[in-house]
């Protein structure tokens, strides 16, 4: 390999690298938080009533919170969300503690730090295996 060669095969191989890591990364946000009830400090939509799910941005946007409803004691989460746009994300559910679980129906969050490149400014799409919640876009 001659000498002027050299430096061009480091720069492609570190380009090649990489892209490599980059086609591995899965992109998954894990969550900061979890805890039972709803939002603190946030008011829950009139469409939650009977223990429908809903998501909502907290401190200004630079979080958002997944709310769903179940057991107490086997309290569904998310595990992560995955950015799909600047509008949408998907989220994966916790799989189930298989334990036994109480018949009551009760809130648990699961707050996530706002990915860089999702939009506040305008509504966001978040897909959960069975439903699609929209975090309405913060006005002001």
């Amino acid at each position: 390999m001659t000498r002027a060669a050299r430096p061009l095969t480091a720069i492609v191989a570190v380009a090649a690298a990489a892209l490599l890591l980059a086609g591995c990364s899965s992109g998954q946000v894990k969550p900061e938080s979890d805890y039972a009830g709803e939002p603190k400090g946030v008011e829950a939509p009139s469409s939650s009533a009977g223990g429908a799910s809903w998501a909502t941005w907290m401190q200004g946007g630079k979080q958002f919170g997944i709310v769903l409803y179940g057991s107490s004691t086997c309290p569904p989460t998310v595990q992560s969300v995955k950015v799909v746009s600047d509008n949408r994300l998907e989220a994966t559910l916790s799989p189930a503690s298989g334990g036994v679980c109480t018949h009551d129906l009760v809130p648990h969050t699961t707050v996530f730090a706002t990915p860089s490149g999702v939009t506040t400014t305008s509504d966001v799409t978040v897909q959960l295996p069975d439903t699609t919640l929209t975090i309405p876009a913060l006005r002001g």
